[in-house]
């Protein structure tokens, strides 16, 4: 009778080992999501871990595992590991139709895309006699836009060349962009006269009409870092006054556009005007020359996002290619901002590309501390940054 009884509970023990593990995945919900969009270089984001058991069977232990990059920091250090990766894992007790919600503190020490695009699950039998995995899909991003500088300094400077420009733009109007309405001169045309104004006022009086040119600014970031010493806080700092000038910029009603020195993710993604090249077979010149990342100007919250996303999305350790090659093709009636450190290696290409006449300035960040070595022709404006060692 004994031995029938163990018998007994060792062919239950067996058909439940075998249903359980059919079975504890089923209805599983497994959900991590960044509740933010985007958050500055330096700041907290919060990741939702949400698991819910859509089904009566009990899991007494199940341990949600995943793993991201490691300039993402939990807050909580417990069941986190960080090597290459940052790894967290996290352990629930689980009862029929249950579901449980946590929320984990990030700290965002550096600026990139983060992606998450799975985890793996792992729950035991009774007695903790079996292991049983299992990788699931999850599907959440969080943008880590560079950190805010300060940049009045390069606005004072920008607002005297926009000074310079909107002379020349303000000689044509926009018929469809009505702008005021005074009073009547005599180099006023007779359509431009608003009858009906002019009925209540007595006097004559004209429409006025915006500029058919939006104030526009071209923006160049130089993230070649050439020689055996390596200046990445110097490119960080590119970077920072490149999106934060470009924020600034498009909130003050301007269109602004961007051409960064690294080679875009796939060939034929960008180009001068934001299509993709066909060149014909055989084209071989075509292709001898990368594609470089560019966004055309443009304004609206839209343009300052995207320009925002994909700074966030460049790496130092990108493939560069020279930045006089990015130094052509300038945009007309546009502002030119040129953000290099390289200034021994650009110079000659810069002074080219800026030329007499065509607006613009060059931002060059240096080492505190350091001393100005290369001179820059006098007829280019020029701001220095000075930037911690790090």
């Amino acid at each position: 009778m004994i031995s029938l009884f163990f018998a007994g509970i060792f062919l239950v023990c067996l058909v439940w080992e075998l249903y359980f593990g059919r079975h504890w995945y089923r209805n599983m919900e497994v959900c991590l999501h960044f509740v933010q969009d985007y958050v500055y270089a330096g700041g907290q984001a919060q990741l939702e871990e949400r698991i819910g058991n859509r089904k009566k069977l009990l899991l007494p232990v199940l341990e949600v595992a995943f793993h991201i990059r490691r300039e993402l920091v939990f807050s909580d250090y417990e069941n986190t590991n960080v090597s290459d990766y940052t790894y967290k894992r996290d352990i629930f007790a689980l009862l029929g139709n249950q579901r449980i919600t946590r929320t984990l503190t990030v700290d965002c020490t550096k600026r990139g895309y983060y992606r998450l695009e799975k985890a793996d699950l792992t729950t035991y039998s009774m007695l903790f006699r079996k292991r049983f995995s299992r990788e699931w899909p999850v599907d959440t991003e969080l943008y880590v836009y560079a950190k805010r500088v300060d940049v009045s300094d390069i606005l004072v400077v920008c607002e005297r060349l926009m000074g310079n420009v909107q002379c020349a733009k303000r000689l044509s109007e926009d018929p469809f962009a009505y702008a005021s309405i005074r009073e009547y001169t005599v180099t006023d045309p007779m359509k431009a006269i608003n009858w009906k104004a002019s009925a209540k006022t007595g006097d004559l009086m004209v429409n006025t009409f915006e500029s058919t040119l939006m104030e526009k600014v071209m923006i160049y970031v130089d993230m070649e870092d050439k020689g055996i010493l390596k200046y990445g806080y110097l490119t960080e700092e590119s970077i920072s006054v490149a999106a934060t000038l470009a924020s600034q910029l498009v909130a003050r009603g301007m269109e602004v556009g961007i051409r960064v020195n690294v080679e875009a993710a796939e060939q034929g993604q960008t180009t001068r005007n934001g299509r993709r090249k066909k060149g014909r077979a055989g084209d071989t010149a075509s292709a001898a020359v990368p594609e470089t990342v560019y966004l055309e100007p443009a304004g609206g919250r839209k343009q300052a996002s995207g320009i925002e996303r994909m700074l966030a999305k460049r790496g130092t350790e990108e493939k560069t290619v020279a930045f006089s090659s990015i130094l052509t093709a300038p945009e007309e009636d546009a502002v030119n901002i040129i953000i290099s450190k390289n200034v021994a290696e650009n110079r000659e290409a810069i002074e080219a590309f800026l030329g007499q006449e065509r607006q613009g300035i060059w931002i060059i960040p240096v080492p505190r501390g350091e001393e100005a070595t290369e001179k820059v022709p006098d007829h280019i404006r020029t701001v220095r940054r000075e930037v911690e060692r790090s």
